[in-house]
């Protein structure tokens, strides 16, 4: 059997403050896609970044609240929950050597909307309060988490490895990207016009999308996503 590709995914932190926590489905997307997922922490050293890097054949970095707003000259507004600045240090470090060493990588929920302020991007820090044409709710309330159609740009690497221009995405976020990042294009939007994917055409892997396919691993649409990764890591 050909070995399997090692996939670095990223953790949050426990509502307590004094553990990592990671959703399963994580693991499993990578697992069923053919990886070998490995849990990373972020309370570490910086300094080991490189070595931790040199193991990894792909990447994947996970949810979580909001990132720092001061990156793009903003302060954090109302409504929004600060992600642990410990994580967000860790993570901007590790995405900056995986980007250099151009590790294939996916990037879900604030894992995509930091590949987007890491490259000079902006964002909308609370949709609800943003007016649009049909508008449609984004964030998870309570239990219940919305689908909606999410349009792909048929010549996005995505839409390849799926083979459709439509999918029905989940929606678990309050925050999407504004302006975007250097080297980015906009692949996926939802119909009301909030960007829901972006890619550097210039990687081999650089995807970000602000749906959850990890938690619709059953679905082959979604689950394309993890396989795309796990074959081009193991290139």
């Amino acid at each position: 059997m050909a070995k399997r590709p090692l996939i670095g995914i990223t953790t949050d932190t426990h509502n307590d403050g004094k553990q990592y926590e990671s959703p399963y489905a994580y693991s499993i997307a990578v697992e069923k896609a053919g990886g070998l997922p490995v849990l990373l922490p972020y309370r570490v050293d910086l300094s080991i970044i490189p070595e931790l890097v040199d193991h990894l054949d792909g990447m994947v970095f996970s949810g979580g609240n909001d990132l720092d707003p001061a990156a793009y000259g903003e302060s954090y507004a109302q409504g929004t929950v600060p992600v642990d600045p410990l994580r967000e240090k860790f993570e901007r470090a590790l995405m900056s050597e995986v980007e250099k060493r151009r590790t294939p990588t996916l990037g879900i929920c604030m894992g995509s909307q930091l590949m987007n302020i890491t490259r000079g991007g902006s964002m909308i820090q609370f949709l609800p309060k943003v007016d649009r044409p049909n508008a449609i709710e984004h964030r998870k309330i309570g239990k219940v988490e919305t689908r909606h159609p999410i349009t792909i740009d048929a010549e996005s690497i995505a839409a390849k490895v799926i083979g459709k221009t439509e999918v029905l995405g989940n929606s678990s976020h309050k925050q999407s990207a504004k302006t975007i990042g250097r080297g980015l294009r906009v692949i996926a939007t939802s119909p009301d016009g909030i960007i829901e994917g972006v890619e550097d055409p210039t990687f081999p892997l650089w995807l970000g999308v602000q749906w959850h396919p990890e938690r619709l691993h059953a679905e082959a649409d979604h689950l394309a996503l993890f396989k795309l990764l796990v074959e081009k890591a193991g290139k």
